[in-house]
């Protein structure tokens, strides 16, 4: 399982434990939001009490199922319990609690944020801005200590790196050597493919206007302006990882393709940007950015073929 570094925006939507709930044994430090997940739904099934539905009914209706065990013997849970948890591809997670090598508690819930987040699509995504503005500074990588490979004269990438479904998407930064012999983030004009790509990973230092035409439920748009290192910052709090493809360009612009994917919760951000060609030079650039945000990651394939399946060639940008 991947660590996130921060995680504190999401969590506020997230309910404190009520007063006497028990507070659960798991990896915080690793799997932060899905504890808090644990913890809060755990106990509101421990409290249920409504009599409009049974418990049964909202454990089915949620896909949490009991593997092993009683739910009633978390009041049991000591310091000797121990924590494991076990995820099957993108579709579910596996939750276990043991001691002295016997299994107390496993239960199984599928990978949906709606579900961990105890929001819906519709109420999480009002949320956006809010999530990116409120983010706390992130904290950059330097370069030197990096390992990189070579992908033109002067030019090296990152050497672990990931894509999302092609090649072409995904996750390099580019570098050249300094004065010193040292690396740093390539920002040259005459590689604007892999500057921009910088652009949306590192942020080069420039802290552009992104106008964000954000997609959300009932066919409605919200509209909004953000900063670029304001939406880094987020990326960076919530664990997101960025794949970055150019998909088209023109005298005047690029267009971007930046899909934002949150493994641990399933979900992820779809972007379309439009970057002016002098980004690298006008701090006024103004980046225009049409967002399709907490997009289930079993849907993506379906948004993701609206940006790919089309001509990738040198055209005028209409208005």
């Amino acid at each position: 399982m991947k660590a996130r570094h921060l995680i504190s925006i999401i969590g506020l939507v997230l309910l404190p434990l009520c007063a006497g709930a028990k507070e659960l044994p798991c990896y915080d430090g690793v799997n932060p939001l899905i504890c808090q997940f644990l913890n809060r739904y755990i106990n509101e099934l421990l409290a249920w009490n409504r009599t409009d539905a049974s418990l049964e009914q909202k454990m089915r209706d949620d896909k949490f199922i009991v593997l092993e065990g009683i739910l009633d013997i978390v009041a049991t849970f000591d310091e000797q319990t121990t924590f494991s948890l076990v995820r099957y591809d993108d579709k579910a997670y596996e939750a276990a609690w043991d001691r002295n090598g016997r299994c107390l508690l496993r239960v199984a819930f599928p990978i949906q944020y709606e579900l961990l987040l105890g929001m819906s699509q519709q109420e999480v995504e009002q949320h956006l801005q809010e999530y990116i503005v409120s983010a706390s500074p992130r904290i950059d990588m330097e370069p030197m200590n990096m390992s990189v490979d070579s992908v033109a004269p002067g030019v090296w990438k990152t050497h672990y790196s990931d894509y999302y479904q092609v090649e072409s998407l995904n996750t390099d930064c580019y570098f050249v050597h300094d004065t010193r012999g040292g690396l740093r983030y390539l920002d040259d004009p005459a590689h604007l493919d892999y500057a921009v790509s910088n652009l949306f990973q590192q942020g080069l230092g420039r802290d552009l206007v992104m106008q964000v035409s954000q997609s959300v439920y009932g066919f409605k748009h919200l509209h909004y302006t953000v900063g670029l290192q304001q939406w880094l910052d987020y990326c960076q709090q919530e664990g997101l990882t960025s794949f970055v493809a150019v998909e088209e360009e023109s005298d005047t612009h690029l267009k971007v393709l930046v899909i934002a994917r949150c493994n641990d919760l399933g979900y992820n951000h779809i972007l379309s940007v439009l970057v002016p060609r002098d980004f690298l030079t006008n701090p006024r650039a103004i980046l225009n950015a049409k967002v399709n945000a907490f997009i289930p990651t079993h849907n993506v394939a379906n948004l993701y073929e609206q940006y790919t399946n089309k001509p990738k060639k040198q055209r005028q940008w209409e208005d």
